[in-house]
């Protein structure tokens, strides 16, 4: 049985390969070179590794920085592992030359990291997607998913998910919640702010006179009659110092 070998590329085409493939420590290779030669010149040997360190220090102390450099670091790495991933698995990714998708860049997202990769001829995203679970063990990632374009067939992403930003232990601040401790602190009071009571209720007297549910027709009449008598009569006049005070006591 004959093995299935990829064909081998010519010196110019591997040379360009590994330049865009190593682009990004190439850069920051020669940037650091130059800064220590322009140092150098201008200052000694232990300013000049001061400097270097005190920017070394104040990039790890800060958060902010930390996490942006950690992402892009994340992001380079994962393009070699990809890469690495793919070659591996041959015949799976490769077409039939033995050409792998091209590595377009990477992004970091708030889960991981997105690597943009473009599918050649021979290729598509289904062969991609069938060697997911070879990609995140690679990347030392959690899992892998794979984002179609529907525009463009070719033009595919694989999403790395490193963290679950919901599996979080200490709450989710809100600036609602610091808005209103400050507003408690300085004792403001605003509109729309006072707390909420429940309204007392009080019920209503039942009147004893009411007729009761499934009396005849001659109960009825003599509550009619009885209704019927003005309430003045039903009541006796209370007379003090000479003066009727029956209208005002109820």
């Amino acid at each position: 049985m004959e093995v299935w070998q990829a064909p081998k590329q010519s010196w110019p085409a591997v040379l360009v390969g590994m330049l865009i493939r190593w682009r990004a420590e190439l850069a920051l290779t020669a940037v650091t070179i130059v800064v220590l030669v322009w140092l150098d010149g201008r200052t000694n040997t232990v300013v000049m590794w001061l400097i270097v360190g005190g920017t070394l220090g104040v990039v790890a102390v800060l958060p902010w920085s930390r996490r942006f450099v950690l992402a892009r670091f994340w992001c380079v790495l994962d393009r070699h592992r990809l890469r690495t991933c793919l070659r591996m698995a041959k015949i799976r990714t490769m077409n039939l030359d033995g050409a792998l998708p091209f590595l377009l860049w990477a992004r970091p997202t708030k889960t991981g990291e997105r690597v943009w990769m473009w599918t050649r001829a021979g290729s598509s995203a289904d062969d991609l997607e069938n060697v997911l679970g070879y990609i995140a063990p690679a990347c030392y990632a959690r899992s892998a998913r794979l984002h179609r374009v529907r525009s463009l067939s070719t033009l595919v992403a694989v999403e790395l998910v490193r963290r679950d930003p919901l599996e979080r232990p200490q709450a989710i601040r809100s600036p609602l919640a610091r808005l209103s401790a400050r507003m408690q602190g300085h004792n403001v009071t605003a509109e729309g702010s006072e707390p909420i009571t429940a309204a007392t209720v009080t019920p209503l007297p039942v009147r004893q006179d009411t007729p009761a549910a499934g009396t005849g027709t001659k109960a009825a009449k003599t509550t009619t009659k009885k209704a019927a008598v003005p309430e003045q009569s039903a009541r006796p006049s209370v007379v003090v110092n000479g003066e009727d005070l029956s209208d005002y006591i109820d």
